[in-house]
């Protein structure tokens, strides 16, 4: 999937970020490009033209204007005479040119970030009067040491002027995560500037690190939320070390940690809040809001009560990848059952991890409610097409929004009760019904750090899975539109 995509007011348009290096040159921060259409296949082609077309503008900027931090020290030690000679060190005027080009490189009206920018400017040209100093204090030595010291400097200077932005260009580029991940990055790169300051990647110590971390519970963030944040920067600085950018991930094992009487993030739904659910006007009396994408409104509920899956995997279902699967039982006997087939490779669907690619049973409740007959009346790319993207592209962004709203007005108010509590309930069930860990990982779509499991076919034998959806059942529940279990 094109990860410059987004959708603003029902219709497309290409944005990415220009790298740091090449902001003073091009003169501004992002490239943005409206599509002018609301046909996502469409708008993905032209969106990939429009990632060429910078690819190729990116590599020119680079080609015939190095990098100005190389460029400039370059310039400094060509005009560095022999160490026999007498070189007089830079003058103060040296300092005031270089802040004088910092800000006008950054002089633009247009810009939201000139604060950010100019102090990113100014601290690439504070590298190169200090790569100078590096120069400057070989001039006493041999004229090799000289070479040395100078090429030194230059790397210094260069690699200093590497940010957090940057990184995440290198990284999302060679890694290729979601969208949305990559989003987060960006977030948690911005408010690491803004609480912990402008540290280029090289000079982040784990004392940065630390008060990142302490600064982001002071801002009332919770433990839970920074823990996640260090995740993401940690991520990113590994990325860095690999390269060899970092001797070592100073983030490693920085976190809020275990907090002991702390309430669960998120909980099950229980049987009130169930009742509460599906016992709304959607299920009782036909209601279907708009807000809640129509038809998503009655089905996402259902199946994520009945599948645990997570919402965005099944915002982004296709008609399908509902179907009829063969399968063999343990006496040899063929058997079909209908599924629902979690993957990346319809048109814009993507998967949290590898394990996520699955077939789950659908249970014989959805059956009898009508969903195969739903599904098979759908056409076009999406299963259920009202829903609309949020700003990142989450396909179940607002629709989340939506029915955190509802929720609370029908009366859960409890805040651990969310919809991905749904995932919490089925995975509790199924234990509670004994179904074996392999089995419910499986139906789930979790991933295992057993070896074992990893041998065999890509895909789980659909037989036990068919079994245990078969026992699958919230006593107390009854769904409108089913018998009142026995």
């Amino acid at each position: 999937m094109c990860t410059h995509l987004q959708r603003r007011n029902g219709r497309y348009l290409f944005r990415r970020r220009v790298p740091l290096d090449l902001v003073p040159i091009l003169g501004k921060t992002e490239i943005t490009k409206a599509l002018g259409m609301s046909n996502r296949a469409e708008a993905i082609r032209l969106c990939r033209a429009e990632s060429l077309r910078t690819d190729q503008l990116f590599a020119s900027a680079r080609s015939p204007q190095p990098d100005s931090v190389s460029a400039r020290v370059q310039s400094i030690a060509s005009a560095a005479p022999s160490a026999s000679a007498d070189w007089s060190p830079f003058p103060s005027r040296e300092a005031e040119e270089a802040h004088d080009e910092a800000e006008a490189a950054y002089s633009s009206d247009d810009r939201d970030d000139d604060a950010q920018q100019f102090e990113e400017a100014v601290a690439r040209h504070v590298a190169v009067l200090d790569a100078a100093d590096t120069i400057r204090a070989a001039r006493d030595s041999s004229h090799n040491r000289a070479q040395l010291a100078t090429q030194q400097a230059i790397a210094k200077a260069t690699k200093s002027a590497l940010y957090l932005p940057a990184l995440i260009d290198a990284w999302s580029g060679e890694r290729k995560p979601a969208p949305r991940t990559v989003g987060i990055a960006c977030k948690v790169a911005a408010r690491f500037r803004d609480l912990v300051g402008l540290v280029p990647v090289p000079s982040i110590e784990r004392s940065h690190v630390v008060a990142f971390k302490d600064a982001l519970l002071k801002s009332g963030q919770t433990p839970v939320n920074t823990d996640k944040q260090l995740t993401i920067l940690s991520t990113l600085l590994n990325y860095a070390t690999v390269q060899g950018h970092l001797p070592s991930n100073p983030a490693k094992g920085v976190k809020v940690g275990e907090r002991r009487n702390a309430k669960a993030a998120r909980i099950p739904f229980d049987l009130p809040a169930l009742k509460l659910i599906f016992g709304s006007a959607i299920y009782t009396s036909g209601e279907r809001p708009g807000a809640g994408g129509g038809e998503a409104s009655y089905w996402l509920p259902l199946l994520a009560l009945y599948t645990g899956a997570r919402v965005e995997e099944l915002a982004q279902l296709a008609p399908s990848d509902v179907q009829e699967a063969a399968y063999t039982d343990a006496s040899g006997a063929a058997h079909t059952a209908w599924v629902i087939r979690v993957s990346d490779e319809g048109e814009g669907q993507e998967l949290k991890t590898a394990s996520s690619r699955r077939r789950i049973p659908i249970h014989s409740d959805l059956i009898a409610l009508g969903f195969i007959k739903y599904a098979a009346s759908m056409q076009g790319a999406r299963l259920f097409p009202d829903l609309t993207p949020d700003v990142t592209g989450t396909e179940s962004g607002n629709w989340v929004k939506w029915f955190s709203k509802h929720k609370r007005a029908l009366g859960i108010t409890d805040g651990r009760m969310v919809f991905h509590s749904f995932r919490h309930l089925f995975k509790h069930t199924l234990r509670e019904l004994h179904v074996t860990e392999e089995v419910n990982d499986a139906l789930t779509g979790h991933s295992s750090a057993s070896v074992g499991r990893r041998y065999g076919a890509t895909l789980y034998p659909l037989a036990p899975l068919v079994d245990a959806m078969a026992r699958f059942r919230i006593y107390g529940l009854t769904i409108p539109g089913l018998p009142t279990p026995q």
